[in-house]
């Protein structure tokens, strides 16, 4: 772990940090792939079973607007988001 502070006070002088204010002041972790399953998912109001075979497996969506909601998210041509 980087820049772990040795005093026992927080930003507010004269504050105690505790072992919980610490943790609850450390980032947000950041999960890019799973974030991005979980907007498709959420944007094509479906499963993230459902949502992990298309990017996971290479398997098409059969509904063209779902192919439509993941070139907008991607940015990639429907024609292009498959071989």
């Amino acid at each position: 772990m980087e820049n772990i502070n040795n005093s026992n006070t927080s930003s507010q002088k004269g504050k105690n940090m505790t072992l919980k204010g610490y943790y609850k002041s450390l980032p947000e972790p950041t999960y890019p792939k799973k974030d991005f399953v979980n907007t498709i998912a959420e944007k094509c109001n479906v499963t993230l079973a459902t949502a992990n075979n298309w990017v996971k497996y290479g398997i098409k969506p059969s509904n063209p607007e779902h192919v439509r909601i993941l070139s907008e998210i991607t940015g990639i041509s429907p024609e292009c988001l498959w071989d």
